[in-house]
């Protein structure tokens, strides 16, 4: 997992930088939270994942990296419309890829696990740091936001200096360990969205954070079945999810479907992840590319048209 990690930072990061990375380091002090809710996915389904394989090359996205790099990207996709008996089907779904702004529902998601816990308020209000400012971010320095807002902003504009603000919040190191307890090793918040000259002391030579499909389906899982502070986290975390304004899965769907998402994109990395529902359908899909927006943008939009089409012939009951 390190040698491909450092095989996908290799390709955005400068040769003598990238030689510098290292693993996060999670200190002693940091507790796995208990998730007596969560149930792990079961394997992929290899019929599920025979349909889906046709549609990723059908649209293209089984084609490696535009830059010549061989890089490749990550979908995953869980038929949850029996809960009780998902069904998961993969193509390339453990592979690890930069996510861009799609981890932000990570770190959200735990300052939430917290809220429910009594920890954190969403009330609280949080003075926005100089060193956290981003250019092209709404908040500015010292200004006052709630939490809500903080998380808000995150999820429905991807505010960059709102996530930096939520990272410091949660601490970067309980919110990977939140996913520690998903069983995502590997998908460690290891940054935040700045430059590394800037990074917090000790994050500066830290690996970039990465992710797969499997990862980012297996946490929409989690928050679907309560098991990330139960119903009331469910209900907070799939709200904000809800406030997405720049999905692409949602220009492939009928106006009938109701979509729960976080996109990301930087250079060469497009992403998004969804619990999308529609009548009787209901399902995760997760993918992780390895294109500009300017290519990935039609190719998602045309994974979703078709993974719904699908969805509607796809008995989830059958043998």
């Amino acid at each position: 997992m390190r040698l491909l990690c450092s095989l996908i930072l290799a390709c955005f990061l400068a040769p003598a930088m990238a030689a510098e990375l290292h693993e996060m380091e999670m200190r002693e002090d940091i507790v796995i939270p208990e998730l007596p809710g969560f149930q792990p996915l079961p394997e992929p389904d290899p019929e599920f994942s025979a349909q889906l394989r046709e549609i990723v090359e059908a649209i293209g996205l089984n084609e490696s990296a535009p830059n010549g790099e061989e890089l490749w990207s990550s979908v995953a996709l869980v038929d949850i419309s029996d809960v009780e008996n998902p069904r998961v089907a993969g193509w390339k779904e453990e592979n690890f890829v930069y996510p861009a702004s799609t981890y932000k529902m990570y770190v959200a998601a735990e300052a939430i696990r917290r809220v429910v816990e009594g920890e954190f308020s969403l009330s609280d209000v949080h003075t926005v740091k100089p060193h956290n400012v981003r250019g092209g971010s709404r908040p500015e320095a010292g200004d006052e936001l709630t939490l809500s807002e903080l998380i808000r902003l995150t999820m429905q504009y991807s505010d960059n200096t709102t996530a930096n603000e939520l990272i410091d919040i949660v601490d970067r190191q309980k919110a990977s360990a939140l996913l520690h307890a998903l069983g995502c090793e590997g998908s460690e918040i290891t940054r935040k969205y700045l430059p590394r000259d800037l990074e917090d002391e000790g994050y500066e030579n830290v690996r970039g954070t990465v992710t797969s499909g499997l990862h980012l389906a297996t946490f929409l899982w989690a928050t679907e079945t309560g098991a990330i502070g139960g119903g009331k986290g469910r209900g907070l975390l799939k709200g904000y999810l809800a406030t997405n304004d720049r999905g692409r899965f949602f220009r492939g769907l009928p106006e009938s479907a109701t979509i729960h998402s976080k996109t990301g994109y930087w250079t060469i990395y497009t992403s998004e992840a969804a619990i999308i529902e529609d009548g009787p359908k209901r399902y995760i899909l997760c993918a992780l590319t390895v294109y500009p927006a300017n290519v990935a943008d039609e190719r998602l939009a045309r994974l979703a048209e078709k993974v719904h089409e699908m969805m509607g012939k796809y008995d989830s009951s059958s043998e």
